[in-house]
């Protein structure tokens, strides 16, 4: 249940970033760096709606089995004293 709740989020959250990237539209001329962290900002939008998408849709939060845990096995002594 919690992957699909952080599903949830990812998607509402990227889609609020690449809602805000259709409404501004590209950055023009200006400094170079800024171009640049937009465009990684677009990246990591896009990044988190798509991971939120997939968490929303197949997150089913199964737990992966676990191994059973064995008890330790006991020390075999042998069964006739030592020669000395």
């Amino acid at each position: 249940m919690r992957n699909r709740i952080f599903g949830a989020i990812g998607v509402v959250w990227g889609g609020f970033v690449l809602a805000g990237v259709f409404q501004r539209g590209t950055p023009g001329g200006g400094d170079a760096a800024y171009n640049f962290g937009y465009m990684i900002g677009v990246g990591f939008g896009l990044l988190m709606f798509a991971a939120g998408l997939y968490y929303l849709i197949r997150g089913d939060g199964t737990p992966k089995k676990k191994k059973k845990k064995t008890a330790p096995r006991a020390i075999r002594t042998p069964t006739e004293p030592p020669l000395l």
